[in-house]
C-alpha cells in the first residue's frame, strides 16, 4: 500500500542545477550460475576483449582453475592455470599488464582468515579468446606470472584486488579491520623479488569482500555483505586520492554470501554473485545504470524537449531531499496537443529496492513548467530508494540514498 508523505511542497522554480550523483536501478536476475562446480564464487570480473563474457572462480579447496560464463550465467569453459595453486583464492580482476596489446586476468590468492601467512600471491595470465555462445571447453593456461607480496604492517586477510587501467598499478583492500586499509603494488611489479606493499589509504569501512575499477578508470566500487560503495575519480587523481572524495551507496540486495562484484565491460552497470550456502543456488545479478545515457529514459524523450528529472539534492539525504523536474509543452504528436491542450497528468512516486511503491508524491494534472517536490523520509529506514516521474509522453527513474 502506498503512503502519501504529508510534508510535500510543490513550487515553480526559476533556475537551479545540482551536481549529478550516480543512478543505478534495482537488480535484474540474469539467471542461475549454470555450471554446478561453481559453488563458491568468490570473485567476478568482466572480460575486456570478449563481449558479454565474465570470469569467476571458487574460494579455497578447488583446483587452480577459473571459469568463463556469459552474461546469462551460462557455462563457457574451464581454464586451468598450470603453475598456480589455490590455497584461498578470493578475487579476480581483468586489466592491462606488461604487453600493451594484451589484457590480463589477475587471480588473487590473498585470503588469510587467521592472518597466519606472511606471503600472498597474485597470478597474472593473458586473457584468452572466448565467445559468448561457445560450447564449453577445457583449456590450460601456461606460464602465468607470479607476483609475491607481503604487507608493511603484518599479515592481513583480504578479499579485494583492483587494477588501475590507467597506471597498471595493483590495489589490495584488506577485510577485517574496523578501518580497512588500501595497499598499492606499483607497476611494474617484480616477478623475482617479494614486494612489500605500500598502504596508501585508510577507509572507515569494514568487511570489504570485493571491488572493481571501471574500464575508463573513472569509477570505483567496493562492497561488503550489506552495501555497495561508489567513488567518482577525476583522471588527475590517484586511486588513493579518489577515496578522499564523497562516496555514495548504490543499490544492493543482500545475497546469501555475496563476495563478488564487477563493472560490466562498458560500465553500463555492475554484476554481483554469491557463494552457494544453505543449499541456495547462486544467481548472476545485474544492476543497470539509469540516467541520461540509459535507453529506458533517452528513447522516451524528444530531442530538444524541456523534459527532465534532476538528481535529488542533497544526496545522500537525511531525512528531507528536494526533487526537481520540468514538464514541457506536449509535442505535436500528442493526443492532448491535437485537442489544443498542454501539460497533463504527472505522477511522481518512490519505490524501494524490491520495486514496491512506498510513497506517492504527486499524481495530478500539471501545466508545462519547472517544479520542485520536497520528500520527507523521516519514517523510512536507511537505504537506496528510487523515484520515478511519469507524464503522458515521458518517464524517467533515478536513485537516491537515505543515510541517517
Amino acid at each position: 500500500m502506498s503512503l502519501t508523505i504529508p510534508s510535500i511542497l510543490i513550487l515553480f522554480l526559476t533556475s537551479s542545477l545540482f551536481a549529478q550523483a550516480p543512478s543505478f536501478g534495482p537488480r535484474e536476475d540474469k539467471g542461475l550460475i549454470e555450471f554446478a562446480p561453481i559453488n563458491e564464487a568468490s570473485g567476478i570480473a568482466a572480460s575486456k576483449k570478449n563481449i558479454n563474457v565474465l570470469w569467476t572462480h571458487n574460494d579455497s579447496g578447488d583446483s587452480a582453475r577459473i571459469f568463463a560464463i556469459n552474461n546469462n550465467g551460462e557455462h563457457l569453459g574451464v581454464y586451468t592455470i598450470e603453475n598456480a595453486t589455490n590455497r584461498d583464492w578470493e578475487d579476480i580482476a581483468v586489466g592491462p599488464g606488461p604487453e600493451e596489446d594484451k589484457d590480463y586476468i589477475y587471480v588473487a590468492e590473498i585470503g588469510d582468515n587467521l592472518a597466519q601467512y606472511e606471503l600472498k600471491y597474485i597470478y597474472r595470465v593473458p586473457e584468452p579468446v572466448v565467445d559468448e555462445n561457445q560450447e564449453p571447453v577445457n583449456i590450460s593456461l601456461r606460464n602465468a606470472d607470479i607476483i609475491k607480496y607481503r604487507y608493511p604492517n603484518g599479515s592481513r586477510d583480504a578479499e579485494t584486488i583492483m587494477i588501475d587501467p590507467l597506471t597498471k598499478d595493483i590495489y589490495i583492500v584488506s577485510k577485517r579491520e574496523n578501518n580497512i586499509g588500501v595497499y598499492l603494488a606499483s607497476y611494474p611489479q617484480s616477478l623475482n623479488d617479494t614486494l612489500t606493499l605500500e598502504q596508501v589509504a585508510t577507509l572507515p569501512l569494514t568487511s570489504i569482500v570485493a571491488g572493481d575499477i571501471s574500464n575508463d578508470g573513472r569509477e570505483i566500487l567496493l562492497k561488503n555483505y550489506d552495501y555497495v560503495y561508489y567513488w567518482r575519480r577525476d583522471l588527475q587523481q590517484t586511486i588513493a586520492e579518489a577515496f578522499e572524495n564523497q562516496y555514495y551507496l548504490l543499490p544492493y540486495t543482500r545475497e546469501p554470501q555475496g563476495e563478488a562484484i564487477c563493472w560490466s565491460y562498458n560500465s553500463d552497470g555492475y554484476y554481483t554473485v554469491s557463494e552457494e550456502v544453505f543449499n541456495i543456488q547462486a544467481h548472476l545479478y545485474f544492476y543497470p545504470r539509469i540516467g541520461p545515457n540509459n535507453v529506458d529514459t533517452e528513447e522516451n524523450k524528444d530531442e530538444g524537449s524541456d523534459f527532465y528529472l534532476e538528481q535529488n539534492y542533497p544526496n545522500p539525504f537525511n531525512p528531507v531531499t528536494k526533487i526537481e523536474f520540468s514538464i514541457p509543452l506536449n509535442p505535436p504528436s500528442s493526443p492532448l496537443s491535437e485537442r489544443g491542450e498542454t501539460g497533463g497528468l504527472v505522477s511522481l512516486k518512490v519505490y524501494n529496492v524490491l520495486g514496491e511503491e512506498i510513497a506517492d508524491l504527486l499524481n495530478d494534472n500539471r501545466s508545462p513548467g519547472k517544479y520542485e517536490v520536497l520528500f520527507n523520509a523521516a519514517d523510512l529506514a536507511n537505504g537506496i530508494y528510487f523515484y520515478r516521474l511519469q507524464t503522458n509522453e515521458y518517464f524517467e527513474t533515478k536513485a537516491m540514498t537515505l543515510l541517517k
